[in-house]
């Protein structure tokens, strides 16, 4: 490697016109100098230059310093009578998208981040790593993974708090592999239905308590076995308390951890 360019961006097309240091950045002046694009609407290639003006984009840090490129991009007229785009931006392959102000590889590296660490740990690290990554714009890099058309043969469903005491969602769980299938913006009983039926094939169904799952489930899915999980039944066992009077339910955890029926349900329907 024999200059700046072919280290920094290798294989790109940019022309490399100034790098300097300013405090704890790395700027870099660069210009786009590949052929001309094609439009994102009609995909007709571009013939005529519109303007041209300045992106600021953050990349990799380099060295300990945040790295910002001043691009230098030309716009281009699109002369497709039909199309409803009058006029596009160059992007440099490999470096810019539209309307990203970070880089492909910075961006694949906040990603990373926000998967393993989530929000606002995640922009803490970023911030350590000298990468331009704010917690929205961290979270704003997920992208929801495609739902399969049918439910795994084992579902498990429970709810979840966005926000503990308001706003609760669902999240839809393939047991056997332990990987997450859905999340629903609520625990309702017609948002629940609406997607079994849409996502027909569950033969077991785990779920917790929960009134609005079970109605939902009579509704969408009869025929499959509902099953209490394990969580459940060892911590949430509402039993009739034999010392209070009135029939006030409390919450009591097993000994040895699993269900007695005797004491859930009284000895005449354990027998």
């Amino acid at each position: 490697m024999e200059t700046l360019q072919d280290v920094l961006f290798p294989g790109l097309n940019l022309a490399l016109r100034q790098a300097t240091v300013v405090d704890d950045d790395l700027r870099v002046d660069a210009t786009g100098c590949g052929p001309p694009g094609t439009c994102p609407v009609c995909q007709h290639p571009a013939t005529r230059v519109h303007s041209r003006y300045s992106r600021h984009i953050a990349g990799l840090p380099v060295c300990g310093r945040r790295l910002i490129v001043r691009l230098r991009v030309r716009r281009f007229f699109c002369d497709q009578p039909r199309c409803r785009r009058r006029t596009f931006v160059e992007q440099v392959v490999g470096l810019t998208e539209p309307r990203r102000r970070s880089s492909t590889a910075a961006r694949s590296a906040m990603r990373s981040v926000a998967v393993e660490l989530g929000g606002r740990p995640g922009a803490r690290l970023c911030k350590k790593l000298r990468l331009y990554g704010r917690r929205t714009s961290i979270l704003g890099e997920l992208t929801a993974p495609p739902v399969p058309a049918r439910a795994p043969r084992i579902l498990g469903i429970d709810e979840f708090a966005f926000r503990k005491g308001r706003t609760y969602g669902t999240v839809l769980v393939d047991v056997e592999s332990s990987r997450p299938v859905d999340v629903l913006p609520d625990r309702e009983t017609g948002t629940v239905a609406a997607w079994l039926q849409e996502h027909p094939g569950a033969e077991i169904i785990c779920r917790d308590r929960l009134m609005a799952f079970t109605k939902a489930i009579r509704q969408a899915a009869p025929d499959a076995l509902e099953v209490a999980d394990r969580w459940q039944c060892a911590m949430r066992r509402f039993v009739v308390s034999p010392i209070q009077s009135g029939r006030i339910w409390r919450e009591i955890l097993g000994s040895n951890g699993l269900p007695n029926p005797e004491t859930v349900m009284g000895p005449q329907h354990a027998r």
